[in-house]
Protein backbone atom coordinates (compact mmCIF):
# COMPACT_ATOMS: atom_id res chain seq x y z
CA UNK A 1 0.00 0.00 0.00
CA UNK A 2 1.23 3.47 -0.96
CA UNK A 3 -0.19 6.91 0.03
CA UNK A 4 0.54 9.68 -1.67
CA UNK A 5 -1.52 13.66 -1.68
CA UNK A 6 -4.84 11.67 0.05
CA UNK A 7 -4.49 8.95 -1.97
CA UNK A 8 -4.49 5.19 -1.17
CA UNK A 9 -3.18 3.02 -4.19
CA UNK A 10 -2.70 -0.80 -3.67
CA UNK A 11 -1.10 -2.91 -6.51
CA UNK A 12 -2.29 -6.37 -7.08
CA UNK A 13 0.03 -8.30 -9.40
CA UNK A 14 -2.17 -11.83 -9.92
CA UNK A 15 1.30 -14.07 -10.63
CA UNK A 16 -1.28 -16.76 -12.59
CA UNK A 17 -1.50 -14.77 -15.72
CA UNK A 18 0.54 -11.94 -14.88
CA UNK A 19 -2.57 -9.34 -14.76
CA UNK A 20 -2.12 -6.75 -12.77
CA UNK A 21 -4.76 -4.80 -10.98
CA UNK A 22 -4.12 -0.92 -9.59
CA UNK A 23 -6.96 0.61 -6.85
CA UNK A 24 -6.56 3.58 -6.21
CA UNK A 25 -9.20 5.25 -3.57
CA UNK A 26 -9.04 9.09 -1.47
CA UNK A 27 -9.00 12.91 -2.47
CA UNK A 28 -7.78 14.63 -5.21
CA UNK A 29 -4.00 16.23 -4.95
CA UNK A 30 -5.21 20.41 -3.86
CA UNK A 31 -4.97 21.96 -7.10
CA UNK A 32 -5.90 18.74 -9.62
CA UNK A 33 -9.07 18.14 -11.65
CA UNK A 34 -9.27 14.88 -11.24
CA UNK A 35 -12.37 14.01 -8.52
CA UNK A 36 -11.59 10.42 -7.79
CA UNK A 37 -15.03 10.25 -5.67
CA UNK A 38 -16.93 11.69 -8.64
CA UNK A 39 -14.95 8.93 -11.19
CA UNK A 40 -16.17 6.44 -8.67
CA UNK A 41 -19.58 7.29 -8.22
CA UNK A 42 -19.94 7.58 -11.97
CA UNK A 43 -18.29 4.27 -12.56
CA UNK A 44 -20.40 2.81 -10.05
CA UNK A 45 -23.37 3.78 -11.99
CA UNK A 46 -21.80 2.12 -15.43
CA UNK A 47 -21.40 -0.64 -13.81
CA UNK A 48 -24.94 -0.80 -12.22
CA UNK A 49 -26.76 -0.36 -15.26
CA UNK A 50 -29.09 -3.63 -15.89
CA UNK A 51 -29.11 -5.41 -18.40
CA UNK A 52 -25.14 -4.29 -20.07
CA UNK A 53 -22.14 -6.02 -19.69
CA UNK A 54 -19.37 -3.59 -19.01
CA UNK A 55 -17.04 -5.75 -19.33
CA UNK A 56 -16.89 -9.26 -21.03
CA UNK A 57 -14.57 -11.94 -21.98
CA UNK A 58 -13.79 -13.07 -25.21
CA UNK A 59 -13.22 -16.76 -25.34
CA UNK A 60 -12.65 -17.81 -29.08
CA UNK A 61 -9.33 -19.29 -29.91
CA UNK A 62 -8.68 -19.26 -33.79
CA UNK A 63 -5.88 -21.76 -34.23
CA UNK A 64 -5.24 -20.80 -38.25
CA UNK A 65 -5.18 -17.20 -39.45
CA UNK A 66 -7.12 -18.74 -42.41
CA UNK A 67 -9.80 -19.18 -39.67
CA UNK A 68 -10.46 -15.65 -38.50
CA UNK A 69 -12.06 -15.08 -41.86
CA UNK A 70 -9.64 -12.21 -42.52
CA UNK A 71 -10.04 -10.43 -45.85
CA UNK A 72 -7.92 -11.98 -48.77
CA UNK A 73 -4.99 -9.63 -49.43
CA UNK A 74 -4.20 -9.56 -45.89
CA UNK A 75 -4.11 -13.25 -45.60
CA UNK A 76 -1.38 -12.90 -48.37
CA UNK A 77 0.46 -10.16 -46.84
CA UNK A 78 0.75 -12.47 -43.21
CA UNK A 79 1.95 -15.42 -45.08
CA UNK A 80 4.44 -13.19 -47.22
CA UNK A 81 5.76 -12.11 -43.85
CA UNK A 82 6.46 -15.75 -43.07
CA UNK A 83 3.27 -16.16 -40.14
CA UNK A 84 2.45 -19.57 -40.42
CA UNK A 85 0.44 -19.85 -37.12
CA UNK A 86 -0.94 -17.29 -34.99
CA UNK A 87 1.12 -17.25 -31.85
CA UNK A 88 -0.93 -16.94 -28.58
CA UNK A 89 -1.94 -13.77 -28.13
CA UNK A 90 -2.92 -13.30 -31.88
CA UNK A 91 -5.51 -16.39 -31.50
CA UNK A 92 -7.00 -14.64 -29.01
CA UNK A 93 -6.47 -11.05 -30.16
CA UNK A 94 -7.15 -10.28 -33.52
CA UNK A 95 -10.57 -11.16 -34.10
CA UNK A 96 -12.04 -9.26 -31.44
CA UNK A 97 -10.18 -6.14 -32.47
CA UNK A 98 -11.44 -6.93 -36.21
CA UNK A 99 -14.56 -7.04 -34.58
CA UNK A 100 -14.72 -2.97 -33.17
CA UNK A 101 -14.37 -4.53 -29.81
CA UNK A 102 -12.37 -2.44 -27.27
CA UNK A 103 -9.34 -5.31 -26.04
CA UNK A 104 -7.04 -4.61 -23.31
CA UNK A 105 -4.39 -7.11 -24.07
CA UNK A 106 -0.88 -8.03 -21.74
CA UNK A 107 2.02 -9.80 -23.38
CA UNK A 108 5.39 -10.69 -23.54
CA UNK A 109 8.03 -8.64 -26.02
CA UNK A 110 8.21 -10.20 -29.56
CA UNK A 111 4.64 -12.45 -29.54
CA UNK A 112 2.61 -11.15 -31.47
CA UNK A 113 0.92 -7.56 -29.62
CA UNK A 114 1.81 -5.50 -32.52
CA UNK A 115 0.45 -7.49 -35.43
CA UNK A 116 -2.87 -7.59 -33.27
CA UNK A 117 -3.53 -4.70 -33.08
CA UNK A 118 -2.61 -3.59 -36.82
CA UNK A 119 -4.96 -6.06 -38.37
CA UNK A 120 -7.50 -3.98 -37.07
CA UNK A 121 -6.57 -1.71 -39.48
CA UNK A 122 -4.88 -3.44 -42.78
CA UNK A 123 -8.55 -5.11 -42.18
CA UNK A 124 -10.13 -2.45 -42.82
CA UNK A 125 -8.34 -0.48 -45.73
Amino acid sequence: MAQNAGYTAAIVNDNEDGGILVAMEGNSAEGSQFDANHYDTKMNELLAIDGQEFFAAYDEVHDSFDAMGLQENLMRDIYAYDFERPSTIQQRGIVPFCNGLDVIQQAQSGTGKTTTFCSRILQQL
